[in-house]
């Protein structure tokens, strides 16, 4: 489905919303979206070549993304379903001390999992498109102005291993999701998603992003995809086999979440450490010499 020449989406507020009124723009855009398809996709980690993709995802838990170099065939499998999420890496590039294999755990056993060897969630990219579901049963803050265009809104969400915490930028007229940021229970920040490029579909009266950009404190590498065409709430494959976790001939099965699992040889790079999830709304908050997240990335303005 491609955008419709000449349409512009409608202004989604008449004045500074409410934070209801955020969230309801946020949540009905995202509503719209019940699966999504694009066989025509190019992921781009930093450091590595461009390689060919392709992304499914249905709510509330699917997700599949697939890429490949060309003349090696397929070296990235990243997915979930409603039971399990898994990673397929088979790319020095990638990821240079995780041995070959199929990395998996269950969603209930993400806690005690190892999980530390896979950089982010694959059930996360749901809302890394911009699609993000905010419960209303959470507690939101703001909304706070960022420039003449942009609104912020904090959110903090109980889980089993504790409150972990998101920021959430949106686009002060069209209410497009832009940026979000994801914090741990220890306040510490994870990964991030940018959104841009954004496109509107009359016919369905949604408007969806065509640039992803995925990032997270180093040692991971930030990585981007660029999205030609979508197919919207139409999946070209059944969504059992598309969401299936893949068994490929020569890589051994490896649980995360197994009694004695342990790092791999050489052990997992050292993380550095992340920003802390914000108490207040304003930029003065961050000292000259400390982290000053613009959301643009990850580093440290002196």
């Amino acid at each position: 489905m491609r955008q419709t020449p000449g349409v512009t989406p409608p202004s989604a507020f008449f004045g500074p919303p409410t934070i209801d009124e955020v969230l309801g723009v946020i949540n009905a855009n995202s509503g719209r979206i019940q699966q999504l398809q694009a066989d025509n996709a190019r992921l781009a980690i930093q450091g590595v070549p461009s390689m060919r993709a392709s992304i499914a995802l249905e709510r509330p838990r699917n997700f599949r993304l697939r890429a490949q170099f060309v003349g090696l065939g397929e070296v990235l499998d990243l997915g979930s379903n409603h039971e399990l999420f898994w990673a397929l890496i088979d790319a020095p590039e990638i990821a240079t001390n995780v041995p070959r294999g199929i990395y998996y755990a269950r969603h209930d056993q993400h806690a005690s999992s190892r999980f530390d060897m896979l950089p982010i969630r694959p059930d996360w990219l749901v809302d890394a498109f911009g699609l993000p579901i905010l419960d209303a049963a959470h507690v939101h803050e703001g909304p706070w102005p960022r420039g003449s265009d942009q609104l912020e809104i904090r959110s903090r969400i109980p889980t089993f291993a504790g409150e972990t915490g998101r920021i959430t930028i949106v686009h002060a007229n069209f209410g497009w999701v832009l940026e979000q940021h994801l914090y741990d229970v220890r306040g510490q920040l994870v990964a991030s998603s940018l959104t841009s490029n954004h496109r509107y579909y009359p016919e369905i009266g949604v408007s969806l992003p065509h640039r992803i950009e995925i990032r997270m404190p180093p040692p991971n590498r930030p990585f981007h995809l660029e999205i030609d065409t979508y197919s919207i709430n139409q999946l070209r494959v059944e969504s059992s086999q598309l969401f299936a976790m893949p068994n490929y001939p020569g890589y051994p099965m490896i649980d995360l979440a197994a009694p004695g699992m342990v790092a791999p040889p050489g052990g997992l790079p050292n993380q550095s450490p992340a920003m802390p999830y914000p108490n207040q709304p304003s930029a003065e908050r961050y000292p000259v010499t400390g982290l000053r997240p613009r959301y643009r990335g990850y580093s440290t303005i002196r």
